[in-house]
């Protein structure tokens, strides 16, 4: 008899877990945020991207490319379930692959900066050029989400993945 290990299904959890958090009505009410696709994918970036970071620090880079992976196929199966076509979906991927890793450049780059007020000021701008379109009239909300997302990278450092998976809306209710 052949016997074959369990693979974790950590990143299910955690890829469930983010996306959960990331469909917060809070989100879309307090900031004004579009609930649509666009606006739900720009979410689920978001926390994909905190997370990644939370687990690329702690030298978990496969734990976090199993959730990158996971992230892609899901958006794979989601455009295939709209009905896009088989020779379609190719360019469509790669063109969520160059937002997603322009933003988890961008993004990445804003966090590591260590006076918190140019890392506001830069996360609002971040929002506001990708979240609302380079709309200033959604400078309120943008700053919402800059809270928003400095609140959920503290509390990303200071849990283990396990603690990542207990996390509710009420943690990270700041609006």
């Amino acid at each position: 008899m052949i016997f074959f290990k369990k693979q974790s299904d950590t990143h299910f959890y955690l890829y469930e877990k983010m996306t959960k958090l990331s469909r917060n009505k809070n989100f879309y009410r307090a900031c004004n945020f579009l609930d649509t696709i666009d606006g739900r994918f720009e979410m689920l970036l978001l926390h994909i991207i905190l997370l990644v970071r939370k687990l690329n620090s702690e030298g978990e880079e496969h734990l976090a490319q199993l959730v990158v992976d996971l992230m892609f196929s899901t958006i794979d199966l989601s455009f295939r379930e709209e009905g896009v076509g088989d020779l379609s979906i190719p360019k469509k991927m790669k063109k969520v692959g160059k937002v997603f890793y322009g933003r988890i450049a961008s993004l990445d780059n804003i966090l590591k900066m260590e006076d918190k007020n140019k890392r506001k000021d830069e996360t609002i701008n971040y929002f506001i050029r990708n979240a609302f379109l380079s709309d200033e009239n959604y400078k309120t909300h943008a700053e919402k989400l800059s809270d928003y997302v400095n609140s959920l990278d503290k509390l990303l450092k200071n849990k283990e993945v396990e603690g990542i998976l207990k996390i509710s809306e009420e943690d990270l209710f700041i609006f």
